[in-house]
């Protein structure tokens, strides 16, 4: 603590100076969206019979399995690659990683997947919205065609919900300082050393 006493100015400064950085940083940087869409799993028909059949007791386990399916689609590259190109994205100069995790799929329900992601505009984040409902309901639909019967799954995309990113100031601030306050705490120490 004795020197920390002794080296307090250039303590404070180098907090100070980590605190507007964080802030310059959250006010220059471009504005984005975060856009959130929820898929509801349905049936694109029913069974009509008195005879117990696999549609009846087992409906929400497969309902279950094709939400995880779901889930996987929209974290494949592939799947993912052409979600971008359909909403007028290139997809040329991304790497496998970036179109792994692009979008953030989420199963909250045997029936409900949610699919959250950014983009620099409200124009382009609702055409990412429109694009993953067609993609989905095409891939859906092709797996669709090899069904005997018409009790085969159907995807319902609800209305995106697309938000303004808004960082939240009271955490920068306190994360700042207590960044700020480790590095000069080790900027500090070394002066001390090398005096």
């Amino acid at each position: 603590m004795q020197i920390i006493k002794r080296q307090l100015n250039l303590f404070v400064s180098i907090i100070i100076l980590v605190i507007l950085a964080a802030f310059a940083y959250f006010y220059l940087r471009p504005i984005f969206y975060n856009a959130s869409l929820t898929l509801n799993i349905s049936r694109a028909g029913s069974q009509t019979t008195d005879q117990f059949k696999y549609d009846d007791f087992y409906r929400l386990q497969a309902d279950e399995k094709f939400a995880e399916t779901l889930v996987e689609w929209l974290r494949d590259p592939r799947i993912v690659s052409d979600i971008y190109t359909k909403a007028g994205i290139d997809t040329q100069n991304f790497s496998l990683k970036q179109l792994q995790k692009g979008l953030a799929p989420e199963k909250l329900s045997s029936q409900v997947v949610t699919v959250n992601f950014s983009a620099h505009d409200l124009k382009t984040a609702q055409k990412i919205s429109q694009s993953i409902a067609s993609i989905i309901s095409q891939t859906t639909q092709s797996l669709n065609k090899n069904q005997k019967e018409e009790t085969w799954f159907e995807v319902v995309p609800q209305k995106p919900v697309i938000v303004q990113y808004q960082p939240n100031f009271l955490f920068v601030l306190l994360g700042s300082i207590l960044a700020g306050a480790f590095l000069a705490f080790w900027v500090v120490l070394v002066k001390h050393y090398l005096e």
